[in-house]
């Protein structure tokens, strides 16, 4: 005899294993910001972020709110995760300036042509007009959180009598300057590709140096 066909219980597919809140939360923003950052803002909805991860809409509301909300933890969530790899200020740097200077400076590079980053510079770009909150999120978690450890790090070798600097947090945002240059800027309209760090980094000594011998405390001729 032919084996009977099997009934639905069977053919069902296993059930998800639930899943904690902050599990829940993380695939959410993980799912998020791979269609944000691939199809822009416009073009993702929080149905296609539900079919991604599963769930209900229920569950994004209750974590973030609406697609506004999503987005802008998205962005901090990205910011804050590359800003990872900047050394803090609080870490042994030694008491080579240029040293700690060069380190800090290719951390930041690599954020900076990180197609990530330049991703959601574009598109925290396009939408700040419409959502202006979020612009200011994006500095206060990325470039300005760069440039407090900055200043701080100067202020410790200005402390140590190493560099002379009457105000040490314009200074890290004159230096951070200094490698956000045209070439980010052509990176992030799509003129140029991200910079290899081949590329890149002659740029990184060429401008701790011009910084130092404007700063480098002097000794005068006894």
């Amino acid at each position: 005899m032919p084996n009977p066909p099997p009934n639905s219980a069977d053919q069902a597919s296993p059930r998800r294993p639930r899943r904690s809140s902050d599990e829940l939360r993380n695939q959410i923003l993980e799912a998020a910001s791979e269609l944000f950052l691939r199809d822009g803002y416009a073009n993702t909805s929080i149905d296609a972020v539900i079919e991604k991860v599963g769930g209900s809409k229920r569950a994004i509301y209750s974590h973030f709110g609406g697609k506004d909300d999503l987005f802008a933890a998205m962005v901090t969530n990205l910011s804050e995760a590359a800003l990872q790899a900047i050394p803090d200020a609080g870490e042994d740097v030694g008491n080579d300036v240029r040293a700690s200077l060069i380190r800090f400076a290719r951390a930041v590079m690599q954020v900076l042509m990180d197609p990530r980053t330049v991703a959601v510079y574009r598109l925290v770009v396009s939408e700040s007009g419409r959502m202006p909150g979020l612009a200011n999120a994006f500095l206060k978690n990325g470039s300005g959180r760069a440039a407090s450890g900055l200043a701080r790090l100067l202020e410790r070798y200005a402390a140590a009598g190493v560099v002379t600097l009457a105000n040490p947090a314009q200074a890290a945002e004159h230096f951070i300057g200094m490698l956000r240059d045209d070439s980010h800027l052509e990176v992030v309209l799509g003129v140029r590709p991200p910079l290899t760090e081949r590329e890149w980094s002659p740029r990184v000594i060429q401008a701790v140096d011009i910084f130092l011998d404007g700063a480098r405390t002097t000794r005068q001729a006894s």
